[in-house]
């Protein structure tokens, strides 16, 4: 369950240090469906491994644009709280999980951190933030995409 959040009352370091553990967070769990997957489908193993890699990046993106913005910002401890953005529900996950049941949490997760960016980016002050935030709610539609495009290859 996903913490509900005020934006207006938030700085702009301050969620760009949520965002940047958002997709820590993200990393983590395409690298965990990579591992329940694996022995069943080492393909869409594969696939979730590459979708760990494009949350990385998104990482290294706002981390360099928070350097680059608000280099003498202190951090706002963001990576002590668990956003459970784009974190699964691991109670809700049986341990034999199934691949349709991969792809739901996935797809679950990639519709929560679209919702994130599009809420923050009503609130960005900073027209730098603003674009980041709008790239970012793009990229969380295009792995909508990339997940359906997927789901279509193993499950139908």
């Amino acid at each position: 369950m996903t913490i509900d959040l005020d934006f207006s009352k938030l700085r702009g370091p301050d969620v760009l240090d949520m965002a940047i553990d958002i997709e820590d967070e993200a990393t983590i769990y395409y690298e965990q469906l990579a591992d329940w997957t694996g022995s069943d489908k080492p393909e869409v193993a594969d696939f979730f491994k590459r979708m760990a890699v494009r949350e990385r990046r998104h990482h290294d993106q706002i981390v360099a644009q928070r350097e680059r913005l608000f280099p003498d910002a202190p951090k706002s401890h963001a990576e002590k709280v668990s956003w459970a953005v784009e974190a699964p529900d691991y109670d809700a996950v049986p341990n034999d999980v199934t691949l349709r049941q991969a792809f739901d949490v996935a797809m679950d997760a990639e519709t929560r951190a679209h919702d994130f960016y599009a809420g923050a980016l009503e609130y960005a002050s900073d027209d730098k933030v603003a674009e980041l935030f709008e790239g970012l709610r793009q990229a969380e539609e295009d792995h909508q995409r990339m997940l359906r495009e997927e789901m279509a290859k193993y499950l139908s």
